[in-house]
């Protein structure tokens, strides 16, 4: 265990028994642990203050904390002084902060790993139970006598029923495999025959695809990526020498 492992452990140890059992049976154990992890992480970064003050004032903007009492209302509802609402504030500051000064050269590493995940795609789906059923709507899509749009928001049996058979943008991580082969491999615009998926014929057809790029958002998305595994390999550790008796 490092330094910052075996402070939160003496923190711990602070809390009374009782009470560490209390929370992890209503399962905020884990959470718990972790909010005390990112704070002594977090705990020497500072802030420059303009944008601190910036942020705190953006907060009570849109909460609506325009005076004394929305405030004092506010903070007696969340059960919080006004200390520990701004240091709650400055948290995803010092996150971003402290993710970029320590992950910064693995980020691209990183991206690369998980690109094929983060790439976007905007597909029509038509989903039906019979096989028959999915050629015929094919033919008639693919000769011009129907929209797909048409056919998936009268008959199609999936959520895309809602949206014409709109999806997307979305990610392909957690689509089916034979889904994401074909929505992978596709050309935008051009209709794919019915394939099977399950206890589905589905018909699909790539609208566009949006693919990811490294640039100076996504190296911060994946700088804070990894500083949260970085934080859960800390939170397994802990909990793992965690004695609650």
């Amino acid at each position: 265990m490092d330094e910052t492992e075996i402070i939160v452990q003496k923190v711990l140890k602070t809390v009374s028994n009782d009470i560490l059992k209390l929370v992890r049976s209503k399962n905020l154990l884990r959470e718990l642990i972790k909010r005390i992890v990112i704070d002594e992480c977090i705990r020497d970064i500072d802030i420059p203050n303009g944008i601190l003050k910036n942020t705190i004032n953006d907060f009570y903007r849109q909460k609506q904390l325009d005076n004394t009492n929305t405030l004092n209302k506010y903070l007696v509802n969340n059960g919080l002084t006004e200390r520990d609402l701004q240091h709650q504030i400055s948290i995803p500051i010092k996150v971003e902060i402290y993710s970029i000064k320590n992950f910064e050269e693995k980020a691209e590493a990183h991206f690369l790993q998980r690109k094929e995940d983060l790439d976007e795609f905007i597909y029509s789906v038509l989903r039906v139970g019979d096989s028959d059923l999915a050629y015929e709507f094919y033919l008639q899509i693919e000769a011009g006598e129907s929209q797909l749009s048409k056919i998936a928001s009268e008959h199609s049996l999936g959520k895309e029923k809602l949206s014409g058979g709109i999806i997307g943008p979305s990610s392909l991580a957690n689509a089916h495999p034979l889904l994401k082969k074909s929505i992978r491999t596709a050309e935008p615009g051009i209709l794919q025959e019915p394939i099977q998926i399950e206890n589905w014929w589905v018909i699909t057809r790539l609208e566009e695809r949006r693919l990811a790029a490294y640039n100076s958002y996504m190296k911060k998305i994946m700088c804070i990526e990894l500083f949260d595994l970085f934080i859960d390999k800390k939170c397994n550790r802990i909990i793992e020498n965690l004695q609650i008796i």
